[in-house]
Parts: C-alpha cells; sequence; structure tokens
C-alpha cells in the first residue's frame, strides 16, 4: 500500500464505504474520487483533511507519511474497550520504571496462582 489512491480505498473497504457514499461525505463527486483512488490525480490538502476525518485517520497516513492508520487517542482519553480503573490502572503501570513494571508483573502473576484454587472450588469452604 503505496499510494494515496490504495490507502483511501483501504480505509474506504474497512469503514464498508462505497465510492458514492465516501465522495458525498466528503462533498465531491464520485467520479473525483475514483481518480484520486485510481492516482490519476491527487487530492487537495483540503480533501485530504475530509478524507482523514470522515475515515478515522490521519492525513500522514493518507499520504504515507505513517504506517499506523489509527488516529492516536487524545490526551486523557482511553482507548474503547476498557473501564476507567483499567485506563488509570495502565495510565499509573506507564509511569513505573522498568524495573517496577516487572514487579507490578510478578505480583500479578502471584495473585493470579492464588486465586486460581479458590476459582476452581468455590463450594468447598477451604
Amino acid at each position: 500500500m503505496n499510494t494515496i489512491g490504495e490507502r483511501i480505498v483501504f480505509l474506504r473497504e474497512e469503514c464498508d464505504m462505497s465510492q458514492k457514499e465516501l465522495a458525498y461525505a466528503i462533498d465531491i463527486a464520485p467520479t473525483s474520487l475514483s481518480r484520486y483512488e485510481n492516482n490519476l490525480y491527487e487530492p487537495k490538502a483540503e480533501i485530504l483533511l475530509r478524507l482523514a476525518s470522515v475515515l478515522d485517520t490521519t492525513s500522514d497516513f493518507l499520504l504515507g507519511l505513517s504506517d499506523t492508520h489509527k488516529k492516536p487517542l487524545a490526551a486523557g482519553q482511553k482507548p474503547p474497550g476498557i473501564t476507567a480503573s483499567e485506563h488509570q490502572l495502565l495510565s499509573s503501570y506507564r509511569k513505573l520504571d522498568r524495573e517496577n513494571q516487572i514487579r507490578v508483573l510478578e505480583r500479578i502473576d502471584t495473585l493470579l496462582e492464588v486465586q486460581a484454587p479458590k476459582t476452581q472450588n468455590p463450594g468447598n469452604g477451604k
């Protein structure tokens, strides 16, 4: 995926959009989008910004300056799929130096080992 056109097609398909849907979403003619996707023309900056916004990516990805096609999270924004407390744990973990990160991981392993028998026989009473 080396060209702007290839990247637009990749993202459009990932968003499950037709050419016509994307063209209308960024307020251009479908024929213009087709020309961009086929690398016959390069979109101007304004169009690149609209494409990036609608396709939830960055202009750097579209231009081939980055291989990361997902927008980075804003400062303090938690990734989707995790709770606020999990986000806080991750943030705190990342502030630790490498040695203390290893200690945290070892402690988690120990807690999981201690917890395992309790979850296997919850009605045992021991």
